[in-house]
């Protein structure tokens, strides 16, 4: 709730504290809590802040102690004491406290749980993360003098239970994906406020019935009931009174909720293009006493779905949202400096999106504010993330989102709450139960039971399952077709076209086929499609490309110069040696990448390893527009959100913004697609041969009605850098898509890139434009290779051996020990590996064509052999995988000095292999993926040449020899790798 108190004292407690950590567990049991501080063991530390910040490899219990004084204007009374607080009661009416304020301590938040103690009386428990609490300690407070305040903190471990908490059975966010942390990270403060007082106040706004609802708990301290005067004042988005309400009501002691339904005719609604926010004024009081105050911020707005599409203030929107992962450097939970998170809401505003999805865990204080200032949507999601069965799992959800919706409900951006993400099991034990604990809180907002339910795909995992949505003001469950895609880059043709056409009924393009699920899971969407008349909502996509580790390493040293961490503090000196978690991390992997680079010298093929990153940066920049363009052009979807904001931790590959919050190239090429106006240019296939023509489809779409003498414009520059114009093409339309004619390209002779840019234009302005390339290729006769090579198994069908003639077959048979070719692993049976690695053995040399983790049969000959060929996944996700292309004879007359780009992406490695100590011809990298890995760049080969005996062995990773028959490229990189095996066959001749 967004809020200000005039009439309340408040007393900070921010700054140092003692700190003891309790591995033992003797704490509580050694009077801790009391008089035996362990001073000898205590170090002091600066609250508010982790206490990973000083201590990053601290986890388990720790002890917070500091001591404040309390003004003697402060005064305090309990009605209803417990019995353990009976002296405390009799004490403090003794010292004059009978009759008086009511103090309240405040924690911003604490990681995990906390249980607190004033003056050596217990006060409460807290559980979870990330939400604020209070206590009432009234009683307790000795004012005039000074007290003492010890915190017992819990926090939870990757490698032990802490009082019986098991990590991946609590609500901590993506702890166990990055770091687990503890601590007092959030502020802490004692509030002092009248006998009768303004507890919470709720504001349900409803502009279809052009008023607001509101709600006002009112708590009452007196013993007796109290004759209150309730003042509520609406100001409008021009801070003039817009509407004002008084009334007389009875408030019994404790706590009472009070309605009003606030006419507010006309309302200016809450958008993100016009953000008008309202502000409410509650005052309560009695004749007697002081008045108490509170101020809310409020938006009038309606959002809601229906059949998978979203409406806001009653127009369809298309959602173009960000993921926010729940990390900062430094400080992890929460930003080092405002102005970091001021820099990437406005960044994401700027660059067009209209959403961002606080993901797995409630956004830090002050992000909601901003927020609701600048007009962004926000996707709330709870804590829950990937929890495991327990049971407690039901009580821990229900805690965790009335926690987060009593903070946040208030917010206009605030529109859809998150309950699970690809939780399929813990969806299904609690979703019905969940779904109206929500309701019952909040019956304005969409609720999502499970987001990337209904199909969650990579190339390391896939299901398919049932995701709902709720809408506003409804109980009813609905289906949506919610769906999380990661397929790497650069992206296939055949990917393309699924994205392209998701969610039709009778799809072009069988995605299994494409190693991506299994044939079972797909048919399983197909007909889920089928029976669904809706629109898909893709709430997770993305892919990498690597942050500047130089940089981001950099940007510790200097965070130092930013306030609140001056120049010269312990922060700053921390930060500069590297000590803090994420720093030390950040600093394993940019000194990996350093090293492996080296070690394979890369600078014959990037320059350095900045000309690396910045590869790595394009590849991501072109794949993700790539995914972009697909879903924008399908009518069937509805909104994208893309993963993600921020780099964070290991996941630094796949934030369109680093861990620092300055953007990527991605970024910029994000922008664009938001823009007003777009055009989307898709050839048909990315590699043609020489000579040939390739269609260019083209889509024009627009967020706004274009005036109607707006043109297309159409260039083609030829590898010469010959350019022709094509006739100017007037168009019109309002909102939406509009294909294009497509654009026939007829390519030469020439070898080369044949460029394609279409703009549109009004007079002078350019309003859109976009460029699409089509490699062109000569054409290789594979046929003519065929008298020295010996195929093992099943032969490549560009190869055409069935139709050979009895004299090229007879040429064969006199060369005297051909090349062996095993183009198609899988079709080998044992005997034909034996005779293969035998003839290796003996000093022939063979080429084998792409092995997949299923092809055991090869692996374990292979492995009998002393090569043990272990496979990881070649295409990357939302993190990348990074395929490095040297300038040599294996890639002549090919892109070359590069990472493979989408003319490779039909050959690419779909498994990469780890480095086998033999000559790497062509290879890749990424990074280890979890904390109980070392921080390490991973580095594998994709083409290695191994000895074996007294021959040569050639793996080979990519799909070429089953694309060689269609795709150029494929057939050239067949010709030059059964050329190049020639050379290593008769290494004599020049």
């Amino acid at each position: 709730m967004t809020g200000t108190t005039d009439s309340r004292a408040r007393l900070d407690l921010s700054g140092p504290w003692q700190l003891a950590f309790d591995p033992g567990g003797e704490g509580i049991r050694g009077g801790w809590t009391r008089e035996n501080w362990p001073e000898a063991r205590s170090v002091w530390v600066q609250v508010p802040a982790l206490w990973n910040v000083s201590h990053p490899d601290a986890e388990g219990v720790g002890f917070y102690r500091r001591s404040f004084t309390v003004p003697t204007t402060w005064h305090g009374r309990m009605l209803t004491p417990s019995p353990s607080q009976e002296p405390v009661l009799s004490r403090a009416k003794e010292e004059g406290r009978g009759e008086g304020e009511v103090v309240r301590l405040h924690f911003g938040g604490a990681c995990y749980r906390a249980e607190a103690w004033l003056n050596g009386a217990y006060v409460g428990s807290h559980e979870g993360a990330y939400t604020p609490f209070w206590f009432d300690v009234t009683p307790l407070i000795r004012a005039g003098a000074e007290n003492l305040l010890v915190v017992r903190v819990a926090a939870l471990s990757k490698t032990q239970d802490v009082d019986g908490m098991v990590l991946l059975e609590s609500p901590a966010s993506k702890q166990s994906w990055y770091y687990t942390h503890g601590g007092l990270w959030g502020e802490v403060f004692l509030e002092s406020v009248p006998p009768l007082f303004c507890q919470s106040v709720t504001v349900e706004p409803d502009p279809h019935q052009e008023m607001v609802l509101v709600e006002v708990a009112a708590s009452n301290r007196h013993a007796e009931s109290q004759r209150a005067v309730v003042h509520l004042q609406v100001a409008g988005p021009d801070g003039s009174l817009a509407a004002e309400e008084r009334s007389c009501v009875a408030v019994p002691p404790g706590t009472c909720h009070l309605t009003y339904r606030i006419p507010l005719p006309r309302p200016l609604l809450w958008s993100p293009e016009a953000p008008n926010l309202y502000q409410l004024g509650v005052g309560i009081g009695n004749a007697g006493e002081e008045a108490d105050s509170q101020a809310v911020v409020f938006g009038m707005r309606e959002f809601t779905a229906r059949d998978g599409e979203f409406f806001l203030n009653g127009e369809p929107i298309y959602l173009r949202g960000l993921l926010l992962q729940p990390h900062y450097p430094v400080t992890l939970v929460t930003p080092p400096t405002r102005e970091m998170m001021v820099r990437e809401l406005t960044l994401a505003k700027e660059a067009g999106f209209n959403l961002l999805r606080a993901h797995l865990r409630p956004a830090p204080p002050g992000y909601l504010d901003l927020a609701d200032q600048m007009g962004l949507l926000v996707y709330a999601e709870s804590s829950l993330a990937w929890i495991k069965d327990s049971p407690r799992l039901l009580d821990h959800a229900r805690r965790e989102l009335q926690a987060m919706i009593e903070r946040d409900r208030n917010h206009p951006s605030v529109v859809f709450w998150g309950i699970h993400n690809e939780n399929r099991a813990a969806s299904a034990l609690t979703s019905t139960a969940l779904i109206r604990f929500v309701r019952a809180l909040d019956p304005t907002r969409v609720i999502v039971d499970n987001s990337g339910g209904a199909m969650a795909i990579d190339q390391d995992f896939g299901w398919v399952d049932r995701t709902t949505v709720v809408s506003s003001r409804e109980m009813h469950r609905q289906r949506i077709q919610d769906v999380h895609i990661y397929v790497g880059a650069p992206l296939t043709p055949p990917v393309y076209e699924w994205m392209r056409t998701l969610g039709v009924s009778d799809p072009p393009v069988d995605i299994s086929a494409h190693d991506f699920g299994s044939p079972a899971m797909a048919e399983e969407f197909n007909r889920e499609c089928r029976s669904y008349r809706g629109k898909v909502f893709v709430s997770e996509l993305g892919c990498g490309g690597m942050a500047d580790l130089d940089e981001v390493v950099a940007g510790y040293g200097t965070l130092g110069d930013r306030p609140p961490f001056p120049k010269g503090s312990e922060l700053s000196g921390r930060c500069e040696q590297g000590i803090l978690q994420d720093a030390r991390e950040m600093k394993a992997f940019r000194d990996s990448l350093h090293q492996g680079f080296e070690a394979r010298r890369l600078d014959r093929i990037f320059g350095s390893l900045r000309g690396l990153i910045v590869a790595s940066q394009a590849q991501q920049a072109a794949g993700l527009t790539r995914q972009i363009e697909a879903l924008l052009v399908n009518p069937r979807v509805s909104g994208f959100i893309v993963t993600q904001l921020n780099d964070v931790a290991w996941e630094f590959h796949a934030g369109i913004l680093d861990p620092w919050r300055n953007p990527k190239p991605v970024y910029h090429a994000l922008k664009r697609l938001n823009g007003p106006h777009c055009v989307v240019l898709k050839a048909a296939t990315p590699v043609v041969a020489c000579g040939e023509c390739v269609e260019v489809a083209a889509t024009l779409l627009n967020r706004r009605p274009l005036h109607g003498d707006e043109q297309i414009h159409v260039t083609v520059c030829t590898p010469a850098g010959k350019q022709v114009e094509r006739s100017p093409q007037l168009v019109s339309g309002g909102v939406g898509i509009r294909q294009l004619p497509a654009i026939s390209i007829r390519t030469g002779e020439m070898p080369g890139e044949y460029r394609v840019s279409a703009c549109l234009i009004r007079g002078q302005e350019t309003l859109a434009e976009s460029t699409e390339v089509v490699l062109a290729l000569p054409r290789v006769a594979l046929e003519r290779l065929t008298a020295g090579v010996e195929f093992v198994g099943a032969p490549p069908g560009a190869f055409n051996v069935q139709g050979q003639g009895a004299d090229q077959k007879r040429q064969q048979s006199d060369v005297a020990e051909p090349l062996l070719l095993a183009a198609d692993p899988p079709s080998l049976t044992g005997e034909d590996w034996t005779r293969l690695l035998d003839g290796v053995e003996m000093g022939r040399v063979a080429i084998v064509g792409p092995l997949h983790k299923r092809d055991g049969l090869a692996l374990r000959a292979l492995k009998n052999q002393g090569l043990d060929v272990r496979l990881d996944y070649g295409i990357g996700n939302w993190m990348g995988c990074y395929h490095w292309i040297p300038a040599s004879d294996l890639f002549a007359g090919l892109p070359s000095n590069c990472l493979g780009s989408e003319a490779y992406a039909d050959v690419l490695p779909w498994y990469c292999m780890s480095e086998l100590g033999g000559d790497v011809l062509a290879g890749s990298l990424r990074n280890t993926q979890t904390r109980r890995e070392p921080s390490a760049i991973l580095w594998y080969s994709d083409i290695e040449a191994v000895c074996l005996g007294q021959g040569t062995l050639i793996l080979c990773q990519y799909r070429a020899f089953g694309q060689a028959r269609t795709n150029p490229l494929a057939a050239r990189l067949v010709h030059n790798m059964i050329r190049l095996a020639q050379d290593y066959q008769h290494p004599d001749v020049s």
